[in-house]
């Protein structure tokens, strides 16, 4: 294996992403204490509410539709989500490339607003062919990057995604303690959610509602403004027939998670993040591979074939390890849509993206997961085979250990 040389002295050149490098390397500079934490991060601190979102059986989806009529049919609700949302001055946060979504309300807007503003889009949403569920948080949290961090913005986003059920919106107890009348009534305690918290379901508007329509569907999409026109204007069966030629690629994913441990310290988490985005990028590079996105957590990496993404899988690992983390990889072959972004980023979108992201979070098990449409050359009998049901999609190829 080659030596990478990973250490935060290479930040200043090599990082990309959310984190500024310049905070990390502050941060690591001189002593490490609460109120140096404190103080470094003041310019980012910001309180208010926070509206995570997550659809509903997108695995499903994609084994119906092609790829453009799944990412029209998870477009929909997130256009009603932002009209409602901005419509009383929430901000969207980040790219929302997937099936979720995040906003943002300042403190001077009152958390009752925002609930009847999701309530009304929830109404809205249920005519749609994807539902979604919204949990809502009222916290402090620190804007960097054009991303919300924080106990509490990580709290809501992870009940969104594994808590709430399509139609429905869970409020924690901060939010809560603002609604009153037919609304706070409606209310109902999730029990089963003990562990996580004090945490209240709503499903349905309970009478009539003091809301902002909003006329602006334009949140900040993963893909060009070209392909978001006719995505919105194309009906759903017309878009089953459409190629897109112009965005599509043929090649193998790697789909990269990285886990570290909790930190006491946010700026700690903010150095791991920024040493497994470099990591990932030199690895890439040195096996000629095109990284498409590298947050600190996770990144999307292609090549021409499977031989070399499992090369790089390996090397990744074993560099992870000696970091002191741990990473997960999951690969496929097959079509994907990559789209060209603003500063010369991009986004990708595709069902082998879908499958290689479910073998690196989902599917428990370590070492390179290879996916039985990548084709693998003289290491076809390397590693064990391996069948998972994953999101209702059942999977087979082969684990090579690391």
């Amino acid at each position: 294996m080659a030596t990478y040389n990973i250490s935060l002295a290479d930040l200043r050149q090599d990082i990309a992403g959310l984190i500024p490098a310049g905070l990390v390397l502050s941060w690591n500079g001189q002593e490490k204490t609460s109120a140096r934490h404190d103080q470094l991060l003041a310019p980012f601190r910001v309180r208010g509410t926070v509206v995570s979102t997550d659809s509903a059986g997108l695995s499903r989806l994609t084994q119906r539709y092609t790829l453009a009529q799944v990412m029209k049919l998870i477009s929909e609700p997130k256009e009603v989500i932002h009209s409602y949302g901005s419509a009383i001055g929430g901000e969207a946060i980040g790219i929302w490339a997937a099936d979720n979504s995040q906003m943002f309300f300042a403190e001077t807007i009152a958390p009752s607003r925002v609930v009847a503003q999701m309530l009304a889009a929830q109404a809205r949403i249920k005519s749609l062919r994807v539902q979604v569920g919204i949990g809502i948080h009222g916290c402090e949290c620190y804007k960097v990057g054009g991303g919300l961090f924080g106990e509490g913005a990580e709290f809501i986003e992870a009940i969104a995604e594994d808590k709430t059920s399509g139609g429905e919106l869970v409020v924690s107890e901060a939010i809560l303690e603002h609604l009153t009348g037919p609304v706070r009534d409606a209310a109902r305690l999730r029990e089963d959610l003990q562990n996580e918290g004090a945490l209240w379901s709503l499903t349905g508007a309970p009478g009539a509602l003091e809301v902002v329509e909003g006329n602006n569907p334009h949140y900040p999409t993963p893909f060009d403004a070209a392909f978001f026109e006719r995505l919105r204007s194309t009906p759903l069966e017309v878009l089953g027939t459409e190629a897109f030629p112009e965005y599509r690629k043929t090649g193998t994913v790697a789909f990269v998670k990285v886990a570290h441990s909790p930190r006491k310290f946010l700026l700690d988490s903010f150095t791991d993040m920024s040493l497994i985005d470099l990591a990932v990028r030199r690895i890439a590079a040195s096996h000629g591979a095109d990284v498409v996105k590298s947050n600190g957590t996770l990144a999307i990496v292609l090549f021409d074939e499977g031989r070399g993404a499992v090369a790089f899988a390996r090397d990744l690992i074993e560099e992870h390890r000696a970091l002191g983390f741990s990473a997960h990889v999951g690969l496929t072959q097959g079509e994907v849509y990559l789209f060209p972004l603003a500063d010369e980023e991009r986004e990708i979108a595709g069902h082998p993206v879908n499958i290689a992201s479910k073998l690196a979070e989902d599917s428990g098990l370590a070492g390179v997961l290879v996916e039985s449409s990548v084709a693998l050359g003289a290491l076809v009998n390397e590693g064990e085979p391996f069948r998972l049901t994953l999101s209702n999609v059942e999977l087979t190829g082969r684990r090579i250990p690391v």
